[in-house]
């Protein structure tokens, strides 16, 4: 795929001249030291451009990314913004820096600042309760339940594992999410672990909304998107649809092949991972973050309680898949909304995304005073790092390395491992083996308190599961034990079925959960 370079190159002086160096009549000496402190300006924001254009081009051609955004800032300073590729492989329309993607999880850091603003206002502190604002609000455990804070559940800290099922396949609204989440059991003991929780930032968001009175789409559009002049990022899918955006797509490693990834509604996930952004808006987000929250002369928030965002809570283990992620890094942890690690010695605050097959990087470094963004259509999330690493030591003077070969490699190794444990499972496969009872008697409706209902039913001689909008038939594995899988949904679930001493069907299990039946087993 030969992918075009659509640029908006900024050059900023002491002037502020629209990319364009300013000079103004004076005395002969005037002139010479003005001119010098302005070219003494331009060289400590300069970038190779041409060398970001190699890097962003190389690692588009080798993941097979269709289309890409950066901006990069340094000195509050937008020093570049650059478009490549296409946004829709079914029309080749160019990316432009105003073209739109979806920054996915790192919306998260918009909710943190925030919160942060509230806590400049008086309204809440990040160590309040989360009952203090939201009253429905629970943890299953009953310590963690009376414990647990803001600070706790924008750190990843709770506890709960992920549970993105509820908010990605069902119709609930932001409030049914969290309610759902006080029925699930926490599966590491409170405060102890670093375990990913989307839900727990829609929280967050419902919590920015009962503290400022207003929506959290409405508070992070006045109080961020619009002094920033931010002025084309949204929230909504309405207004995602009505921009210029682009499409994002999925990679079939097996097949070597780019699909369109179907997407799903980002209204619930909101504070967790809703706004959609474009690389020009993005260059302001990264000037007022590196700037402690001011923008051209105004001071946005309490510089204090930004910096507070940025201060690890939660130690993040490298071992496995993060360890191979992270070469160059001795320690990573979770602050509130960010990753803070050391990066060939230098400090480096980032957050990555991934949501409906957009790929983004948000990466500041704050002892240099730089940083920037890349954001792609591609659901591909080690090229991303690998271009990350890239510009991380252009900006910071660190000898290149091959990064595209180095990700690639384990991207590959991460998905062998993963086919490789399918493959186990199909050889630990029972065969010649039958369901315990006639295929009616597993028809019903099987409830979980935080998941709701799952219909059986049966279509000839096969049984189809049903749950909010999933409806995938299931293959019989062995014994009472089927798989659900459908990759058009995203979906390879085992649904094992358990039966009372009397051989009646009384629950399920899937996604982990378990379904009881609602009503009782019929004899047929």
């Amino acid at each position: 795929m030969a992918a075009a370079i659509s640029l908006y190159t900024q050059v900023n002086t002491p002037e502020r001249g629209r990319g364009l160096l300013t000079i103004v009549p004076m005395r002969p000496l005037a002139y010479v030291v003005s001119l010098a402190l302005a070219l003494s300006a331009l060289a400590q924001n300069a970038v190779d451009t041409k060398a970001v254009d190699r890097v962003m081009l190389a690692t588009m051609k080798a993941w097979q990314i269709p289309g890409a955004a950066v901006a990069i800032v340094k000195n509050d300073r937008v020093v570049y913004v650059a478009a490549y590729g296409v946004k829709d492989l079914s029309t080749n329309q160019p990316v432009t820096v105003d073209t739109l993607f979806q920054i996915a999880s790192t919306s998260k850091a918009f909710t943190t600042a925030a919160l942060a603003m509230l806590a400049s206002d008086g309204k809440l502190t990040f160590d309040d309760p989360v009952r203090q604002h939201l009253e429905y609000f629970r943890l299953s455990d009953p310590c963690a339940d009376q414990m647990v804070t803001i600070r706790d559940i924008v750190s990843h800290r709770t506890g709960l594992s992920r549970h993105d099922e509820l908010w990605d396949n069902t119709p609930l609204t932001r409030e049914q999410v969290i309610r759902a989440m006080g029925e699930v059991a926490l599966t590491k003991p409170f405060r102890t672990s670093y375990q990913y929780q989307n839900i727990m930032f829609i929280t967050a968001g419902e919590v920015v909304a009962h503290a400022s009175g207003m929506s959290w789409d409405d508070f992070v559009r006045t109080r961020i998107f619009a002094p920033l002049q931010m002025t084309r990022t949204v929230t909504s899918d309405a207004d995602w649809n009505a921009a210029d955006h682009a499409s994002g797509y999925h990679y079939d490693w097996k097949k070597d092949r780019i699909t369109a990834q179907r997407p799903i509604d980002t209204t619930t996930i909101g504070a967790g991972g809703a706004v959609k952004s474009s690389a020009r808006d993005m260059g302001n987000w990264l000037r007022f973050q590196l700037a402690d929250g001011m923008f051209n002369g105004v001071q946005l928030v309490d510089p204090a309680l930004l910096t507070e965002t940025k201060m690890p809570n939660t130690v993040i283990r490298l071992e496995n898949l993060t360890r191979d992620t992270h070469p160059e890094t001795n320690l990573l942890a979770y602050a509130m909304g960010w990753n803070v690690q050391d990066y060939r010695g230098e400090l480096l605050v980032s957050h990555s995304g991934a949501l409906n097959g957009f790929r983004t990087h948000v990466d500041l470094l704050p002892r240099r005073q730089a940083g920037f963004v890349i954001l792609s259509n591609l659901g591909r999330g080690m090229a991303l790092v690998a271009l990350r690493n890239a510009l991380a030591d252009m900006l910071t003077l660190k000898p290149a390395r091959d990064w595209n070969a180095y990700y690639l490699m384990v991207d590959r190794k991460a998905d062998e491992k993963e086919e490789k444990a399918k493959q186990d499972r199909k050889a630990a496969r029972k065969p010649a083996t039958t369901p315990s009872r006639p295929l009616d008697a597993y028809i019903g409706t099987y409830s979980n308190k935080a998941y709701g209902d799952v219909k059986i039913t049966r279509a000839k001689d096969q049984l189809v599961l049903e749950w909010n909008r999933l409806l995938i038939p299931l293959e019989h594995f062995h014994f009472d034990i089927f798989t659900a899988e459908s990759e058009l949904d995203e979906v390879d679930e085992e649904v094992a079925f358990d039966l009372t001493k009397d051989g009646d069907v009384e629950s399920l299990t899937f996604f982990g959960e378990t379904f009881r039946r609602s009503a009782p087993p019929s004899n047929p």
